[in-house]
């Protein structure tokens, strides 16, 4: 992946939630015009996040953290 990609795909979820400046929402929807590559993975989180939305569930499934904690204890990496 390109070294454009790879900055601009460390925004993507920033700028999906709308938590970064103007200056980098700027950047990202500069490339993401430009990219065809960036611009279908951001659609596609755009559409899961859509579709989570509109279950209209407030708070994940306990079940959820459960898994999350088993994965990460699985690949080594510390949940503190």
């Amino acid at each position: 992946m390109k070294n454009n990609c790879d900055h601009a795909l460390e925004y993507v979820y920033h700028y999906l939630d709308e938590e970064i400046t103007w200056y980098h929402r700027a950047r990202v929807r500069w490339h993401l015009r430009r990219c065809n590559d960036c611009c279908n993975g951001y659609e596609f989180e755009r559409r899961v996040k859509a579709m989570v939305r509109s279950k209209g569930v407030d708070e994940p499934p306990p079940e959820l953290f459960e898994r999350l904690r088993a994965f990460i204890r699985e690949h080594g990496v510390d949940d503190r």
